[in-house]
């Protein structure tokens, strides 16, 4: 029998970085108090803490989002990911019959996603898993925890009244200790894609440059050079200011282009929030011409690390500045800035490998109830198992959460 237990908490009832000083200084920017307090801020999901106990001492926090109806954001919103190619999944690496199954498929779910709400998932915005161990914990008990979370997600899952529920984009460590223990319970595993992390271990631009394989290094020049020819010239804002009103343009512009709802009052709002509690940390770096900004990508730091939260372009007026800037001028910056390590998020792997990116595999498990279960499973596993082999094929050699 074990000494765990768990409670759900309010935002208003979670402890802060001053009574959990883990939140304070994370390993990771997405487990900031500071970044809790901004996802906490959202009208897509009820935002919910998991609060774990072992013999009454308060061990790990892990934020839960909570969808009620099917309007949650995509990546967190677990019967919509089901099926959903821009969640994950390549189902045309999948084998013949694989692939005649996944289509067949296709024409059930939308009824029974339905029937999945509510539904919760364990996990932060950042594509992150979330949970948070006390400081000072060894190893031996965050496995502790992790071995009991399925089973402490279901029990909240329960309180809750949802009909489904996830625990989704955990590291490769992570999936090791809970695969095992989610899978027992029933959970579906799959593959989520990976977490593309540039590390620079090169003293400064110049020896970056020298560095690079001679390919590369003739790429770098002749896209720096193509963005330098067309006018544009590199701007680094810092702090709550950078979010200024050419960013949100851009971003509303992007949105439109793709049919996301919401429009600028959506955008400026989200901009509003990051300013409220993070804009300390915010770098953006725009691609500017005649004084107007044509393109951005906005950052998170911490520390020696950047996080890549958003970016936009003028595709019209700026083509070809998305690898000058996200990559190559950031790069510049951060090795000017004494940072060691950026952090793309997920999709776009080829690119992302391409510029010297490592790979790391996300996991998530899956827990469907009542009418439609059988489809929803047999969805994410061919789902998963086709976003692993996306990843093989790129060599990345994870199947950590993929039984067999």
């Amino acid at each position: 029998m074990s000494d765990l237990t768990a409670e759900v908490l309010h935002p208003d009832q979670r402890p802060t970085a001053a009574a959990f000083p883990a939140l304070a200084a994370p390993a990771v920017f997405w487990e900031d108090d500071r970044w809790w307090r901004f996802t906490e801020r959202t009208d897509l999901h009820e935002v919910r803490y998991l609060a774990v106990r072992e013999s009454g001492e308060l061990v790990a926090l892990a934020p839960l989002l909570v969808t009620r109806d099917g309007g949650g954001l995509l990546f967190y919103d677990t019967p919509k990911m089901t099926g959903e190619l821009n969640a994950f999944g390549a189902p045309e690496l999948l084998a013949p019959a694989e692939r005649a199954r996944w289509d067949e498929l296709g024409g059930s779910l939308a009824e029974a996603r339905r029937g999945q709400y509510p539904s919760v998932a364990l996990a932060v915005f950042g594509s992150h898993h979330g949970i948070v161990h006390a400081t000072g914990r060894d190893a031996a008990g965050r496995a502790r925890v992790l071995a009991e979370l399925p089973r402490l997600l279901d029990e909240a899952a329960a309180e809750l009244g949802c009909r489904s529920s996830s625990l989704l984009y955990a590291t490769d460590e992570q999936a090791a200790v809970l695969g095992p223990a989610a899978e027992a319970r029933g959970h579906v595993p799959a593959v989520l894609g990976a977490e593309s992390v540039l590390r620079l271990d090169a003293p400064d631009w110049d020896a970056y440059l020298a560095g690079l394989a001679s390919r590369k290094r003739r790429r770098a020049h002749r896209e720096l050079g193509e963005y330098a020819e067309a006018g544009f010239r590199t701007v680094v804002r810092e702090g709550p200011e950078a979010l200024s009103d050419s960013v949100v343009d851009l971003q509303v512009a992007l949105r439109a282009k793709y049919g996301l709802p919401g429009g600028r009052p959506r955008v400026q709002r989200d901009f509003d929030a990051i300013r409220e509690t993070v804009g300390d940390s915010c770098l953006v770096l725009s691609a500017e011409r005649d004084g107007e900004t044509l393109g951005f990508v906005l950052y998170l730091r911490a520390g020696r690390a950047l996080y890549g939260r958003t970016a936009g372009f003028d595709d019209d007026r700026a083509r070809g500045v998305y690898f000058a800037l996200t990559y190559h001028e950031t790069i510049r910056w951060a090795l000017a800035h004494d940072v060691r390590e950026i952090w793309y998020g997920l999709a776009a792997y080829d690119a992302k490998k391409l510029r010297g990116c490592d790979l790391e595999a996300r996991h998530g498990w899956f827990r469907f109830t009542g009418e439609g279960r059988a489809e929803l499973d047999e969805t994410v596993r061919l789902q998963g198992a086709s976003e692993r082999d996306r990843l093989l094929g790129l060599g990345q050699d994870s199947t950590t959460s993929q039984g067999d």
